[in-house]
């Protein structure tokens, strides 16, 4: 029978769930940083609004697909799989939500025209632009390059 600290240990030393966790912490520290400079103070609940730059989405599924590749081979299924993974994540963190985005934003403003009272307005930061995405990749293929590496 696996002991918990021996399963704890196979948690930590398994560099397919470290690398990405790693990398969104160093992408929402990024947001973090940059939030409270421009807001002037800090706030903990900033660590979980979505949007912004950088992507921890993307960061968090290149360097998972960059562990794998590593520890599999590009030419594994496993990697295929996490390569369309990744794929998809990036298309919908730039393409999709940002669409949603553009939604919510439209919504706010008639909202704001009818001049209802009694609803809130929609969260409008929920996409991505395509260098927010490109940040978030580079940090992912990093975090997850220096994991392998250590």
């Amino acid at each position: 029978m696996i002991s918990y600290y021996e399963t704890l240990s196979a948690f930590y030393n398994n560099p397919a769930i470290m690398a990405p966790l790693l990398a969104w912490f160093v992408a929402q520290t990024i947001k973090v940083v940059i939030a409270t400079i421009k807001e002037k103070r800090f706030s903990f609940e900033l660590f979980f609004i979505p949007g912004g730059f950088p992507s921890s989405h993307s960061s968090f599924v290149t360097a998972l697909c960059t562990v794998v590749g590593f520890l599999t081979g590009v030419d594994s299924i496993m990697f295929a799989v996490t390569l369309a993974f990744t794929v998809f994540v990036l298309y919908d963190a730039s393409v999709l939500r940002r669409a949603a985005q553009k939604q919510a934003q439209s919504l706010n403003d008639l909202i704001e025209f009818v001049n209802i009272k009694e609803m809130e307005p929609l969260r409008e930061v929920l996409g991505h632009s395509w260098l927010e995405v490109l940040s978030g990749l580079i940090i992912g293929i990093g975090v997850g390059v220096t994991i392998i590496l250590i």
